[in-house]
């Protein structure tokens, strides 16, 4: 007898062509992931001065990236691929197949929720190489 998979383990598939997808856009990888990096080293090297005692502005600048990706990353990336995949008609095309619209939706969350850490791990890695940046222990 064949099991029947569930919501859950079909959004974690899906989540895994998610990823896949992403990472064959060159463009969405750039704008997603090396852009704040990009932006963090341009601003942190132009800008040395402390904005209060014990906090520089690369500190202030990298917290400031974080969120900043965070946000773009969480909202805007999502705000403007679901309408294009409407657009393209891949929703229509997935209406018609078993997959719950919760297994997409969990594919969508993997996807933020991997590109959101990745986007984190790279800008503190780039403040604490590049700017000496002190994380709190």
């Amino acid at each position: 007898m064949n099991k029947i998979p569930s919501a859950l383990s079909l959004g974690l598939r899906r989540g895994g062509l998610e990823i896949r997808q992403f990472a064959r856009q060159r463009e969405s990888v750039i704008f997603t992931l090396l852009f704040p990096v990009i932006l963090l080293i341009i601003f942190g090297s132009v800008f040395k001065d402390t904005i209060a005692p014990g906090v520089t502005f690369s500190q202030y600048f990298l917290a400031g990236m974080i969120a900043s990706g965070l946000v773009n990353t969480g909202f805007q990336a999502l705000a403007i691929t679901i309408p294009l995949e409407r657009d393209f008609g891949a929703l229509k095309r997935l209406r018609g197949t078993p997959m719950p619209a919760s297994s997409y939706f969990i594919g969508k969350a993997i996807l933020i929720i991997v590109s959101m850490m990745l986007q984190i791990i790279m800008l503190l890695v780039v403040g604490i190489l590049f700017f000496s940046v002190k994380m709190p222990t």
